[in-house]
């Protein structure tokens, strides 16, 4: 009976005791997680400067669509490797579509100070890189210069006439 009565109050030590550790812990996990809870906050989809240039591009509708923020993953595919999308996952400032919104006919970035930093620079490299290889223009404007609205929509339309005429000129020949 003695033995009984030891190994009940044995259990009801240990019953105590993990209770008194779960509660510790928990308290501890608890101050944790508020310390290190995210905070999440609405932001704007552009920045002051691409809201500018975008005043300024916005001119090309109703003959394009012109659309900011636009993810490589969401126009270009990885075809022959398809482990890792990573290097996809980059916002171009703005892309212009066709009308219907099926083809990309020009993806632009706007480049600031920031863009002459080596880990900027190499992003641009390969942001270069992914859109050669899928055959969509890519057009840089620089915020050091004034970027006058009639300048920036005659260099977009150029390259956009540019390479409709080289398509044409591929199913000719």
């Amino acid at each position: 009976m003695y033995n009984f009565l030891i190994l009940i109050a044995v259990l009801i030590i240990i019953s105590f005791l993990t209770r008194l550790i779960d509660n510790i812990l928990y308290n501890n996990n608890f101050k944790d997680e508020k310390k290190l809870e995210t905070i999440y906050k609405k932001k704007s989809i552009m920045t002051k400067t691409e809201r500018d240039f975008y005043d300024k591009i916005k001119y090309l509708e109703p003959e394009y669509k012109v659309i900011p923020q636009v993810n490589l993953a969401s126009i270009i595919s990885k075809e022959n490797n398809n482990r890792y999308y990573t290097d996809l996952f980059r916002n171009i400032d703005f892309a212009i579509f066709d009308t219907s919104l099926e083809e990309v006919l020009l993806l632009i970035e706007l480049n600031d100070e920031t863009h002459q930093l080596k880990k900027r620079k190499r992003r641009d490299f390969k942001i270069k890189k992914i859109c050669n290889a899928a055959g969509i223009p890519l057009l840089f404007f620089y915020t050091k210069y004034p970027n006058e609205k009639d300048y920036v929509i005659n260099r977009i339309r150029n390259v956009i006439n540019k390479t409709k005429e080289d398509n044409l000129n591929k199913q000719n020949n």
